[in-house]
């Protein structure tokens, strides 16, 4: 091959080369730019949407002796808002045998039952009854259910049963 030839092919590689090597940084530039900008616009979201988020999910609560209480803290980060109240029921040794929960009325400004939850205990037996308010009947009967555990003398859970209406429910059922 003569020399003259060899130059010339040599030129021509070189001009490909610069020429890919342009496209391909010209390419590089337009991804890079193109997920930076994608980058930072899911990052604006995701701190817009934090920020509406913490601002629903700030909860104080309030406790005073068999009573807790749950609000949520206003956008002006000044006031509450009462979400729940929890009245708890314990007997002599301090085991809780029961919990009664409210959920506030805003236009009522008033606390309204949602649910009652007792528990009675015997030995390696433990019942928890629930039932949740009926507002017809003004009385914690609807939806009621009843969860029956048997507790091992290692505390393991070995058995348990729920019904979905405590009528229903008879000793053969149980174990």
């Amino acid at each position: 091959m003569p020399i003259f030839a060899y130059r010339k092919t040599i030129n021509i590689y070189r001009k490909q080369t610069r020429v890919i090597k342009h496209q391909t940084q010209s390419l590089m530039k337009k991804t890079f730019l193109t997920r930076t900008f994608v980058a930072g616009i899911a990052a604006a979201l995701m701190t817009l949407t934090a920020a509406s988020a913490n601002a629903k999910e700030t909860f104080v609560y309030g406790e005073n002796q068999d009573t807790l209480t749950v609000s949520t803290l206003n956008e002006d980060g000044k006031t509450l808002t009462p979400k729940w109240k929890y009245e708890y029921q314990y007997d002599s040794l301090g085991n809780m045998t029961g919990k009664k929960a409210y959920r506030w009325q805003m236009d009522s400004r008033t606390w309204k039952p949602a649910y009652l939850l007792t528990m009675t205990s015997e030995d390696s037996l433990h019942i928890m009854d629930y039932a949740e308010w009926d507002e017809t009947r003004r009385s914690f009967g609807r939806n009621r259910r009843q969860s029956i555990y048997c507790i091992g003398s290692d505390h393991t859970l070995l058995t348990w049963h729920t019904t979905s209406t405590l009528q229903e429910m008879t000793d053969n059922q149980l174990f």
